[in-house]
């Protein structure tokens, strides 16, 4: 399994930020499982363009032989960044008292709301832009009697494609099943089902409605290095209920330039389990 890309919450990321967004920009990727497990990008265009190279560009060359050039064809991948943003009051009261826990209160907010629809969306949204066009709509489909032989196939296919799958994504629920999954004499058939499944790296993600294998090095989350968190006592809402309004702007975009090499979303159809022991 290829090691884990480092995360937009770890350094050197967080140090591409301005000083006083950092924390912000951690919590909300932090507590977006799936988008915090893609390679991170940050970056200061509009958009993000990856060129679709010919794999048989490369040629054996004699000596004295010319060089071909690898040229990009005209399918280049190129995908706009999309502005995630909305405001939050925090009241002074609770700001001023000492004893509150604000700076955490803030931050499962930020979870709940931004992390949530950050993952959502990345992958099951279905566009137009600016709303991002998820993982489950460019990922082929691969169907197994149950989920290991689906993330097996998955597996096999990602590798024939040239990519190396690293992650797969469940539900909680589904998760939940695979860990009460049980042999005929009650042994735990997937005891680690929620850090490891099929040899790959478990993701909890609650948006996975339908499970997804993936190599994570050839997926990108990019943002924008603009991140904006702006606090405020001046907004009418703020000043009509004694409170300060935290403004967040964030700028993401989910990557995918080579779905067939990188991504598989999986289905189970338990009628070929009977198909199988009828044979």
């Amino acid at each position: 399994m290829p090691p884990r890309p480092p995360g937009i919450t770890q350094p050197p990321w967080s140090t591409m930020f301005p000083a006083q967004v950092v924390a912000i920009v951690s919590a909300i990727v932090g507590g977006a499982p799936f988008a915090r497990s893609l390679t991170p990008l940050p970056t200061n265009r509009a958009s993000v363009s990856f060129p679709q190279l010919d794999p048989d560009d490369p040629a054996w060359v004699a000596e004295l032989g010319e060089i071909p050039l690898l040229t990009p064809d005209t399918s280049e991948y190129e995908v706009a960044v999309s502005k995630l943003a909305g405001s939050i009051l925090i009241s002074v009261e609770s700001i001023e008292d000492t004893d509150f826990p604000v700076t955490q209160q803030t931050e499962q907010i930020l979870r709940d709301t931004f992390s949530h629809k950050l993952d959502r969306d990345f992958i099951g949204g279905t566009g137009p832009h600016p709303t991002p066009t998820g993982i489950l709509a460019v990922a082929d489909e691969v169907t197994g009697a149950d989920w290991l032989a689906a993330v097996i196939m998955a597996k096999a296919e990602i590798a024939t494609a040239g990519g190396e799958a690293s992650h797969v994504a469940f539900s909680p629920n589904t998760i939940g099943d695979l860990e009460g999954t049980r042999d005929e004499i009650g042994h735990q058939l997937y005891p680690d089902a929620g850090t490891q499944f099929g040899g790959l790296e478990t993701v909890s993600a609650v948006s996975a409605t339908q499970p997804v294998v993936y190599d994570s090095s050839r997926l990108w989350m990019a943002i924008r290095r603009d991140f904006q968190a702006d606090f405020s006592r001046e907004t009418s809402e703020a000043w009509n209920r004694y409170a300060q309004s935290l403004r967040i702007v964030g700028r993401f975009a989910l990557a995918a330039p080579l779905p067939s090499r990188s991504v598989r979303k999986l289905k189970v159809e338990p009628a070929r389990t009977a198909a199988r022991a009828k044979a």
